[in-house]
């Protein structure tokens, strides 16, 4: 199974913690994705792991029941869908600073595979986390 590193927006992270967001929507896709660990962009710090489920594309309709998702139902781009199926929250984020000095971490533009930065990865085997859900 695929790990990898993205970005989001504090807002969005707040709404995925309420589980007002419920999906995770993208433009790409990417094969045996389940584990994304969430950047918090405007933050700039490693914050969330989130289990993700098999993403579905558009067309295909999603329930509307989270945010964005009737939005995604409407689109006529091709986007993708991950389910947000778990969420952990590191207990104590990572600054960009430390990511960069231990780590050579560079904040993912677009999604950063987790084997890129090994000692990163181990780290975060043995890292504490609280689960949100």
């Amino acid at each position: 199974m695929k790990e990898v590193y993205i970005s989001i927006k504090p807002k969005f992270t707040h709404l995925i913690e309420t589980k007002q967001k419920n999906y995770e929507f993208r433009k790409y896709f990417i094969k045996d994705l389940k584990t994304m660990f969430v950047y918090e962009s405007e933050n700039s710090c490693l914050k969330y792991i989130m289990e993700v489920g098999t993403p579905v594309m558009s067309p295909t309709q999603i329930e509307e029941n989270g945010y964005g998702n009737d939005v995604f139902n409407r689109t006529d781009e091709k986007k993708y869908a991950y389910p947000i199926l778990h969420l952990k929250r590191l207990k104590k984020p990572i600054s960009l600073t430390e990511l960069r000095s231990k780590y050579g971490f560079t904040a993912p533009q677009k999604y950063t595979m987790v084997d890129t930065y090994p000692k990163l990865k181990k780290a975060l085997e043995n890292i504490e986390t609280e689960g949100i859900y």
